[in-house]
């Protein structure tokens, strides 16, 4: 099992016990060591993930990129009603760090750190696997915002 849907089993067993209600927003930073990561590789990797806790990947993104390039953010606003967040920054921390939060009717779930990552496994290349149908709307997303 990879690191990613070892995360995603771990966030599905929380989520299905009913503690925090039905997911309405998930909240994502994902700091990545590498200068050269590819940012909406990653940012892929991690609305995938979202989107799948909360049920749906249909909505408007809206993404805004550093000058530098060494970060990405993205805000996705889902028909249902549901809001997904993530950051991605690459070259900012010297091991990869994830912030997760996600936001139920009744409750919050929130994992976060350096620690985090290590224990789940997690490196860059984790977030080095794009999920195909969202690196498409975030790179449309991407060319739209530099148009």
């Amino acid at each position: 099992m990879s690191s990613i849907a070892q995360l995603e089993e771990t966030l599905g067993e929380a989520v299905t016990t009913g503690k925090i209600g039905t997911v309405v927003s998930v909240r994502a930073l994902l700091n990545l060591p590498d200068e050269q990561a590819d940012l909406e590789t990653a940012a892929s990797v991690v609305l995938g993930l979202a989107g799948r806790m909360i049920g749906s990947d249909a909505g408007r993104l809206v993404t805004r990129g550093q000058e530098s390039g060494r970060q990405l953010n993205l805000l996705m606003r889902l028909d249902a009603g549901g809001i997904l967040s993530v950051s991605v920054t690459r070259g900012s921390s010297s091991q990869v760090e994830l912030v997760l939060v996600v936001v139920g009717n009744h409750g919050v779930i929130r994992l976060e750190g350096a620690e985090l990552a290590e224990e789940m496994g997690l490196s860059g290349e984790s977030f080095g696997d794009p999920d195909d149908s969202w690196l498409e709307l975030i790179s449309r997303s991407v060319s739209a915002e530099t148009n």
